[in-house]
């Protein structure tokens, strides 16, 4: 009898471990994974175009590194996502993702990152936009959606591309 409780028990922890996650879920979604569409300006006043295509390459590394994801860019501002830049504008954060207009916008601070640094906010900013929320701290260096600090890696982590496969 002990031997099976014992055994029930090493199940039971390595089923609940094994599902464990660090992604979270913001409660968004796109409407169709397989067609997101992006809009971003294709010349700006604010944002040089060295920081447009940055911001461009690491929106669509999604669909690079999720199978789930594909990504289109749109002519119109009618789109899945809006990407956009504010950097005149002072504010404490690089940027933020505004889900009820699905616009992600760019604000004074990001200018002053180094370019890989750039492409993993916006690839964070993104993956808000995919539905992930940010992970919980200790899986902070399996997640591009860390709250704080950076990886210095311009794409989907390991963690990151666990969430979108739950999700869809």
């Amino acid at each position: 009898m002990k031997k099976r409780v014992s055994f029930a028990l090493v199940l039971c922890f390595m089923l609940c471990s094994l599902s464990a996650n660090a992604y979270q879920l913001n409660g968004h979604r796109v409407v169709d994974p397989q067609y997101v569409t992006y809009w971003a300006p294709t010349s700006d006043e604010i944002a040089t175009p060295s920081e447009i295509n940055a911001v461009v390459s690491a929106a669509t590394s999604w669909q690079v590194h999720c199978p789930e994801i594909k990504m289109f860019r749109s002519n119109t501002i009618n789109a899945s996502m809006i990407i956009d830049f504010f950097l005149d504008v002072d504010m404490d954060a690089y940027a933020i993702t505004y889900l009820g207009s699905k616009e992600i916008a760019f604000y004074k601070p990001w200018r002053n990152l180094s370019m890989v640094r750039k492409q993993e906010t916006a690839v964070h900013e993104v993956g808000h936009i995919l539905g992930l929320e940010h992970c919980q701290p200790q899986y902070n260096s399996e997640s591009v959606m860390r709250e704080f600090g950076f990886n210095d890696v311009a794409c989907p982590l390991a963690d990151d591309k666990r969430g979108i496969a739950a999700l869809y």
